[in-house]
């Protein structure tokens, strides 16, 4: 009887576990409607160095900026610039409240890969960043002769979700300095890949 409920209780564990470990799979992303690319583009600013709000982003808006960064609007096309069709050479990590996530532009949804609550915080030295409800994290894979491309891919990749927040009436700011040491062991980075650079997204 004791090894049964010793069983049920490990089995109990492993599948809490796994529930923990489910993908959050996103809406679809808007992909019409809203502010033209002009107005979008004439109202497009930097974030001040001010908090945000508590408020963090909806699924809808989350889909939507992510599929701006790096997502196919075509059998053969992307809403960014690619080399012969391939994806980016740059991965879109997600930082919320609740974790760190990797999108997975394939599948549309966010794939957990640290449950730790506190790594908006330490991922970045700016106190009002700190603050921030989302944090997205353009990271170079370092595919071989891929990494020239990276800094384009990611200055592409980072506008495109800046625009997609401003023309849903959020607040966004770029920042290339960031801590380094904690992202890349928070977010298990291995040796070749590289932050390439850090938005801030959220409502002030």
């Amino acid at each position: 009887m004791k090894k049964i409920l010793v069983l049920a209780a490990a089995l109990a564990l492993a599948a809490s576990s796994c529930a923990f470990a489910l993908p959050i799979v996103l809406t679809e992303p808007q992909k019409s409607g809203g502010p033209g690319i002009f107005d979008t583009l004439a109202a497009r600013v930097s974030a001040p160095e001010q908090d945000f709000t508590r408020e963090e982003l909806t699924l809808d808006e989350l889909s939507t900026i992510l599929w701006a960064a790096t997502g196919q609007n075509g059998a053969e096309s992307w809403t960014v610039p690619v080399i012969m069709g391939r994806d980016p050479n740059v991965s879109v990590y997600v930082m919320l409240k609740d974790g760190g996530y990797l999108y997975n532009w394939e599948k549309n949804a966010l794939m957990e890969v640290n449950a730790d609550r506190k790594i908006l915080r330490r991922a970045v030295n700016q106190d009002f960043a700190k603050t921030a409800p989302c944090l997205l994290i353009f990271v170079d894979r370092g595919i071989i002769n891929m990494n020239e491309l990276a800094a384009l891919a990611t200055g592409a990749m980072s506008q495109n979700a800046a625009l997609a927040a401003q023309a849903l009436g959020l607040d966004a700011r770029f920042m290339t300095t960031f801590n380094r040491t904690a992202i890349e062991e928070t977010l298990n980075l291995g040796p070749v890949m590289n932050i390439m650079g850090v938005l801030a997204v959220g409502r002030q």
